[in-house]
């Protein structure tokens, strides 16, 4: 990834929001006021490249941890598990059917 680029919000409402714009599509800009970083200037498409990443390491976090619970409690079935929320099974059931 290219280097960031910090700019004080000052100096970035100078040079406009047109420039702003232009220097977000190559890097991402980190506006800073009193020297801290308050805002974050991004391209649409590294936001959405780094959002798909973070949609794959939830994903792989909440899968290794399902697992780890697996290991570690006994395993229920649908219905011992319905019966314990007072939940009807074929309910369930269904409703996995329409969702695919």
């Amino acid at each position: 990834m290219t280097e960031q680029l910090r700019v004080p919000i000052q100096e970035a409402a100078k040079r406009g929001v047109s420039w702003l714009n232009e220097t977000a599509r190559d890097r991402r800009v980190l506006l800073t006021r009193f020297g801290r970083v308050d805002s974050v200037v991004d391209s649409a498409e590294r936001l959405d490249q780094t959002a798909a990443k973070v949609e794959v390491a939830s994903r792989e976090v909440v899968g290794r941890f399902a697992n780890l619970g697996l290991a570690k409690s006994p395993q229920w079935s649908l219905d011992e598990v319905c019966a314990k929320l007072g939940i009807e099974p074929e309910r369930v059931r269904a409703r996995a059917r329409e969702l695919g």
